[in-house]
């Protein structure tokens, strides 16, 4: 028997459902409240000196077994100031195969474990999400057979290495480490090599190559320290659309693997396109018709929706680039004008179609005071885990990447309405006309679902007891424990975040919050991705309306507040005050706007 730190002294049921329990005699509240049969507490011997999971004894064996057959590597990361040279894990740790899920303790400090085989296991319970019921919602599980079959010195392995050990380095917990060379070295070695595969035509379009090429864009969203790695980040998306091009779409979904990676490499083209505002290569035809991924549905549609949002952007702002003022071009901006409601339209009422288990629910609103503002004092607002207002739970993770997603598209056609509306209005103030208002009311609703969202992806609901009560058991990640901050639903917010803050219609207090929260995820989950956007000063639509030369002669900024709103419009109070729950979204505008 092994002690495995601090025990959980919650009820059978509780910890079997893993959830918070109050511990309550003789039954606690969690299971009276869910009407269960509370299966009573285990005695004091049995918490204290209980047995290890089989999985943790067979990673313990494995740790000491290769401590054994590799001295080099077998020096404890906990007393580790210069790690040395560490061989790669044999294999990443199995997802679980049943949605009943097992608390997995961690090895103690004094144990042997190599930094490679740690950095795995760190990787695996932060990035890699795999379904564990009928809703397919997973992320990066194609991983798992990928590497069990590559050999050990392969590109595909070096990658997830660098992954692994940079993400490790970066954590706070791992600051007294310094793993930025050993991450950088097998980085190096993963472009090598990926490199000698691209060159080989046996190996050129492989799975595991296009799997290496997703993990080096990966590398750059960890290890960001200055803009020019986002360049690098677009060079390894474009290498993975050129290799998913030379298969084609039916080779590629002819095994369900290779399903997953075109999925993926479809999700890194939305992000390059929404980020430079470039209409998405090869087009949506391209990308969505024919791939059968119906049992994907919630995902595909919204890939769907966000790739014509990228694309109708870029046809506007090319237009909008060179157009001149004439009756035939006033006509032809008034369509496109028509074409970006009518989109916005169309994804709102697709949002308010889905069904109940594909919905988020608020858990709880709170005040100033209860997010610790105190009447009468200055605080300062980046410092604040939740904003005052609604706090929103979703199913998982994937299915609030999908919420956000649409909420980041709806940002864009509305602040692309707002342009439009004012190139038309010329010499007429744009904030008078009744689709500035619309737009502004959606653009104000849509920041505050996104900030409602944020306190879901940086783990604060899994400590609140009594709040928190998720039985989907629909999707958990590879292993390690489910309550705690996650890399990869950090990653999932950082542009949704990056829009909320570069935005006009955003209060000071609200930009404020957002960019301690990117400094957050940057400093304390370690994805250094974030200081890149969290650096970048942009204001839209604001700064695009001048760049039109349309910019009225009053501060759009400051008519933006609501102390300074030149026409009171009651739409936008609405919009602001009213919950924003799944019920009442058909309500404000003219058009249903979650």
């Amino acid at each position: 028997m092994v002690y495995g730190g601090k025990p959980s002294r919650g009820c059978r049921t509780c910890r079997a459902r893993r959830i918070k329990c109050d511990e309550g005699k003789p039954t606690c509240k969690q299971c009276a409240k869910s009407k269960r049969e509370c299966a009573g507490y285990r005695n004091e011997f049995e918490i204290v000196h209980r047995d290890q999971t089989k999985s943790t004894v067979r990673r313990m064996n494995k740790a000491l077994n290769q401590s054994r057959s590799t001295p080099s590597t077998s020096t404890a990361v906990a007393t580790t100031s210069t790690p040395p040279k560490e061989a790669p894990p044999s294999h990443l740790p199995s997802p679980r195969p049943t949605p009943t899920r097992q608390h997995t303790p961690h090895p103690t400090a004094t144990l042997t474990v190599p930094l490679a085989q740690r950095a795995a296991c760190y990787f695996a319970s932060n990035f890699l999400y795999v379904p564990l019921g009928q809703m397919p919602h997973g992320h990066m599980d194609y991983l798992v057979p990928l590497i069990d079959a590559e050999p050990p010195d392969s590109a595909l392995r070096s990658a997830f290495n660098a992954c692994a050990i940079a993400a490790l380095g970066n954590r706070e917990k791992a600051n007294r480490l310094n793993l930025a060379n050993l991450s950088l070295r097998e980085h190096t070695v993963a472009l090598a090599k990926t490199h000698a595969a691209l060159g080989n035509p046996a190996t050129a379009s492989s799975d595991a190559t296009l799997a290496t090429v997703l993990l080096l864009g990966l590398y750059e969203s960890i290890t960001a320290i200055k803009e020019s790695r986002m360049l690098a980040w677009r060079s390894h998306v474009d290498g993975a659309i050129q290799i998913v091009k030379l298969r084609g779409r039916e080779q590629m979904r002819s095994t369900k693997t290779g399903t997953l990676l075109f999925q993926a490499v479809r999700h890194q083209v939305l992000g390059r396109a929404l980020t430079s505002g470039t209409p998405p290569p090869l087009g949506v035809d391209w990308w969505m018709d024919g791939m059968g991924d119906g049992h994907l549905l919630p995902s595909a549609a919204m890939h769907r929706f966000a790739l014509r949002v990228s694309e109708l952007r870029a046809e506007a702002a090319a237009l909008l680039a060179g157009i001149t003022r004439t009756a035939g071009n006033i006509e032809l901006m008034q369509q496109m004008a028509h074409r970006v409601r009518l989109l916005d339209q169309e994804i709102a009422s697709w949002l308010l179609s889905l069904p109940p288990n594909l919905r988020f629910k608020t858990l709880c609103w709170l005040s100033d005071e209860e997010v610790g503002l105190l009447p009468g004092r200055q605080y300062n607002y980046s410092k604040l885990e939740v904003f005052p207002g609604r706090v929103d739970m979703y199913p998982d993770f994937v299915t609030a990447r999908i919420w956000n997603t649409a909420r980041t598209v709806r940002l864009v056609l509305a602040s692309l309405n707002i342009r439009i509306t004012a190139w038309l209005s010329t010499p007429v103030d744009y904030r008078a006309t009744a689709e500035y208002a619309t737009s502004k009311a959606i653009c104000e609703g849509t920041i505050a679902d996104v900030i409602s969202s944020v306190p879901y992806h940086l783990g604060w609901h899994t400590k609140q007891a009594g709040l928190f009560d998720n039985d989907t058991d629909r999707s958990g990640f590879a292993c390690g424990h489910e309550d705690s901050i996650k890399a990869l639903p950090a990653w999932f917010l950082i542009w949704a975040l990056a829009c909320v803050k570069n935005h006009d219609m955003a209060t000071d207090e609200q930009r404020v919050w957002v960019k301690g929260r990117l400094r957050f995820i940057a400093d304390h989950v370690g994805l250094k991705y974030a200081n890149i956007v969290n650096d970048l000063e942009l204001r839209f639509p604001s700064m695009f309306i001048r760049q039109d030369g349309t910019m009225p002669s009053s501060d759009p900024l400051r008519a933006g507040t609501y102390k300074g709103r030149p026409v009171p419009v009651s739409a936008m109070l609405a919009a602001i005050t009213t919950p924003r729950t799944p019920e009442s979204m058909g309500s404000e505008g003219r058009y249903p706007s979650p």
